[in-house]
């Protein structure tokens, strides 16, 4: 039930028509709260300050209003830990909004101030034009507060930021770097495309840093609504995720097999998502699941022969496997076949197949509650020694302690 606290919340605020969302523990949707406007408007724009000031000013029992400098506001509300999913940090961004609408005057001294040229005018009024104007925002503060002590049982102090001493959670105009052609007020077709398949690339090379980075832009854009429905149309927009997540895997080598595997289960969880917030964190969680799916389990650049070994390997390991069986196997001599297992992967063949059966070692205790000896003999090791000398070599404790561990975490 306390999840279902920030939900009301969340409700309440975008019935006044202002957009809000929960910033995760990551900051992998930081780019959210300006609706990715520096981020279309700056090269490679760093959200990494808004971070700081948020960890600095907005604190427990804090609710803060902010005006940035763009003349736009935000108000800025500490949550308890109680509500949150553990992916979710403290910090609940409301806004941007404004108090009034901004004269053509106002919006060049703001272009001027931020060293926006001229050219862009027409796109920057289009943003102030689209961003909702809230003339009575003592009162919306009010409901904000009020709603936030009744729902999460904290009594909250209010503070209006910047106050004398100019305090900024944004970069100086005099260090960013204007893009050549900024898309600002609108995102053309070409460009959420590119940024797409930027985003698709880096999954294919297992790349988890770069894929974030592309994802934050990505999820600038706006597309259009298929249904009434904002849950629904959040939904159709992860399973489109999931798809193009799981054409980004092939592409970079993944067997098919393991990628219907991850996908399948993320087709599961979208469809038994039951909030927004759930699907968001899906979204991340995918984007993070299939770039480690890569790193583990790419065949790129492997011959066709290193590919066959790799896939009877991963998918037939508690056989009796060795450099003998896939010489026959293949008809090639032992010292070639081992020659070349080595070039291709940087490892001996036994060494793969240990590794591989040591993995799945840990993934059934930690999903189940398995005997060891089971847990040995499901991974292809009958000498139970063998396996805890290999197990220990590897995680630095025995399979039992390492149980234990997950069993009884003290």
């Amino acid at each position: 039930m306390e999840h279902k606290q920030l939900e009301l919340f969340q409700q309440a605020v975008t019935a006044c028509n202002v957009g809000c969302h929960i910033i995760f523990k990551d900051s992998s949707n930081l780019s959210q709260t300006d609706k990715g406007l520096r981020l279309r408007l700056y090269e490679d724009y760093n959200y990494q300050p808004l971070q700081f000031f948020l960890e600095q000013y907005v604190t427990a029992g804090s609710i803060v209003r902010y005006e940035d400098s763009f003349g736009m506001y935000y108000t800025l509300v500490h949550i308890p830990a109680a509500y949150l999913y553990d992916y979710e940090s403290s910090h609940f961004v409301i806004g941007p909004y404004l108090e009034n609408q901004l004269e053509t005057v106002q919006i060049r001294k703001i272009m001027e101030q931020r060293r926006i040229p001229d050219s862009l005018f027409s796109d920057i009024r289009l943003v102030y034009s689209s961003t909702p104007v809230l003339h009575n925002m003592e009162s919306f503060e009010a409901l904000i507060v009020n709603l936030a002590r009744g729902l999460f049982h904290v009594e909250y102090q209010v503070s209006h930021l910047p106050d004398k001493n100019e305090i900024f959670m944004e970069h100086s105009p005099l260090i960013l770097k204007l893009r050549k052609e900024p898309q600002i007020s609108i995102s053309t077709i070409e460009e959420r495309y590119e940024v797409e398949n930027k985003m698709l690339e880096a999954v294919s090379k297992g790349d988890d840093r770069r894929a974030h980075e592309f994802y934050q832009k990505f999820q600038t854009y706006q597309l259009r609504p298929r249904t009434d429905n904002a849950l629904q149309n959040k939904r159709h927009g992860v399973i489109i995720l999931n798809t193009l997540f799981r054409k980004s895997a092939e592409s970079g080598g993944v067997h098919p097999l393991y990628i219907d595997d991850l996908s399948g289960k993320f087709a599961v969880l979208i469809n038994e998502a039951r909030t927004e917030r759930e699907l968001e964190h899906l979204s991340t969680d995918m984007l993070h699941k299939y770039c480690l799916l890569v790193q583990n389990h790419s065949m790129t650049g492997y011959s066709q022969v290193i590919k066959e070994v790799i896939s009877y390997i991963d998918f037939h390991y508690a056989e009796d496997l060795n450099l003998t069986f896939f010489a026959e196997m293949f008809s090639l001599s032992k010292n070639y076949l081992s020659g070349l297992f080595k070039k291709e992967s940087g490892m001996t063949l036994t060494d793969y197949i240990h590794q591989v059966r040591i993995r799945r070692a840990i993934t059934m205790i930690n999903s189940s509650s398995l005997p060891i000896t089971t847990v040995a003999a499901s991974c292809g090791y009958n000498d139970m020694n063998y396996f805890i000398r290999l197990f220990k070599r590897t995680y630095g404790m025995s399979p039992k302690q390492y149980q234990k561990s997950i069993l009884h975490p003290e």
